[in-house]
């Protein structure tokens, strides 16, 4: 993005250092009038962007630190009248009846009664019952809440013990929750510019000056009202498709952060626009409106980039597809595994088809699991489908262990493994009592993850998991009948004998 430009960021000529990438959505913060978070560590400029943009567009200017503020030090002295029926406010030199731009600094450290009480500045530009009428910008910052599981924490990252998780119908009132830049994220000439001192990185005159803030502010406002009045079929349908792929990865939106998210793509996408000239996609605005819009960044634990990545790619790839899409049908499914059997149900050619198979490798939790979908994968497709040698090998290797299990033969001394075996076999055995079917797979499977994957999961809920597998795909009746006959795994050995399951012959002709 930033390479498109031959101008100065604004926020460079404010002398800032690694804000450029956030500039679209400081701007549609600032064009909207919508309330912004800030997140991130000590020392990183949070106070200096806000204290520098206010200035830049010349509004009375209020800073309140929230871990110290009380709420005298907003409304003033509250004074009643002559008969005792209503309060009137004697304001303080510092109190916000005049701002037109309020910073609250130090939100996470605010007491909780206190943070009831910002939550009508935020929301709806009131203290105390009063309007704010000149009030335009509420801006605040805060350091990220210690996690409570120190293993959650970010390696070398600090942990702000005084800082607390904001309650969560505070943080949904911000529609942009910007997680700011780190050292570690910052390119090296930044880095060097920061500790020079400098700001821009070229001498005045090479690179024309950005547009003065409260001109910009201006043309991203006139540009954002211009686009709310053309219509953006597609934008509804990727809010909504979005929100379910938030949701299978635990981040589940409010209806109000859904409607939220798709204001700020269409205010981010405005300030891209004025930035960046007509080239802006509109899917690149929605990225970074995702990026900049969910309150879970103000959480112990953030979204992972990563997450909000592949659900954003899923979100816009399904709302570019026409309602009765063959492939809409099968990515609007949400499993991966249920999408594979979907998509061979509904006819998707062998290369499509092995996507899927792919993607849902990837997706299993583990290598338990890995295990005994490829298993039935292959015994799904191997002789109906041509899928691609990228889904082929994987299933193979892994299904191979399963099918044609090697001899083996394990010294094990008294320990887990030893009665991790017994536990097995006891298991098997009971099975081939009730006469359940296909005990030959089963044992196959279980003998496949012994000594080394039983080591780091439980066998049981993997051979559910297994189960349904085989019956989702109806894979047990692509085993011949013959080889499907029962077999026993063998006695479990002694302590320190030199013994392990007998190999297996095929378990498919």
């Amino acid at each position: 993005m930033a390479g498109t430009r031959t101008h100065l960021g604004f926020t460079e000529h404010l002398g800032l250092v690694g804000w450029r990438r956030l500039e679209p959505v400081l701007l549609a913060a600032l064009a909207g009038e919508s309330p912004l978070l800030l997140v991130g560590p000590h020392g990183t400029g949070k106070s200096l962007l806000v204290e520098r943009v206010a200035g830049a567009l010349g509004l009375p200017f209020r800073h309140y630190n929230a871990s110290l503020l009380n709420y005298d030090d907003l409304v003033g002295i509250p004074l009643p009248d002559e008969a005792g029926r209503a309060l009137s406010f004697v304001a303080s030199p510092g109190a916000i009846w005049d701002a037109g731009f309020v910073f609250l600094d130090e939100l996470s450290r605010c007491r909780p009664e206190l943070q009831n009480k910002l939550f009508p500045i935020v929301h709806e530009r009131r203290v105390a019952g009063v309007d704010l009428p000149r009030l335009t910008h509420r801006w605040a910052a805060m350091n990220p809440p210690a996690p409570d599981d120190a293993d959650s924490a970010a390696a070398g990252a600090p942990a702000y013990l005084g800082a607390e998780p904001l309650d969560p119908a505070l943080a949904d009132r911000f529609p942009f929750v910007v997680r700011v830049p780190t050292w570690d994220e910052l390119s090296l000439p930044e880095r060097l510019r920061l500790v020079a001192g400098a700001g821009p990185d070229d001498p005045p005159g090479r690179r024309p000056r950005p547009r003065p803030l409260p001109a910009l502010v201006e043309a991203v406002r006139a540009t954002l009202r211009r686009l709310r009045r053309r219509p953006m079929p597609r934008l509804p349908d990727y809010v909504v498709q979005l929100a379910a792929q938030l949701e299978t990865a635990g981040l589940p939106l409010s209806p109000r952060r859904a409607r939220m998210l798709a204001d700020g793509v269409v205010a981010v996408h405005a300030a891209r626009l004025v930035l960046e000239g007509p080239e802006a996609a509109l899917e690149e605005s929605a990225r970074l409106a995702l990026q900049s819009g969910l309150p879970q960044t103000a959480a112990e634990v953030p979204p992972a980039a990563g997450t909000l990545h592949a659900a954003h790619r899923q979100a816009w790839k399904l709302s570019g597809l026409v309602a009765d899409d063959l492939w809409r049908r099968v990515l609007e499914e949400r499993d991966p595994v249920r999408r594979v059997e979907l998509g061979d149900r509904l006819g998707l050619s062998d290369a499509d088809l092995s996507r899927l198979v792919t993607q849902a490798l990837a997706a299993a939790g583990s290598e338990a699991r890995r295990l005994g979908l490829a298993t039935a994968l292959f015994l799904r497709f191997r002789t109906r489908r041509d899928l691609a040698p990228a889904a082929w090998e994987p299933l193979g290797e892994r299904a191979g262990r399963v099918l044609r299990p090697p001899a083996r033969y394990l010294s094990i001394g008294p320990g887990p493994a030893t009665e991790r075996w017994r536990e097995i076999h006891q298991h098997l055995a009971a099975a081939r009592k009730r006469g359940e079917p296909l005990p030959r797979l089963e044992s196959n499977f279980l003998r496949a993850g012994f000594p080394e994957v039983w080591a780091l999961e439980d066998w049981r809920p993997a051979l559910e998991a297994f189960r349904a597998d085989l019956a989702l795909f109806e894979a047990a009746g692509e085993v011949e009948s013959g080889a499907a006959s029962d077999a026993s795994p063998g006695a479990a050995p002694a302590a320190g004998e030199a013994s392990a399951p007998r190999g297996e012959e095929a378990a498919w002709a």
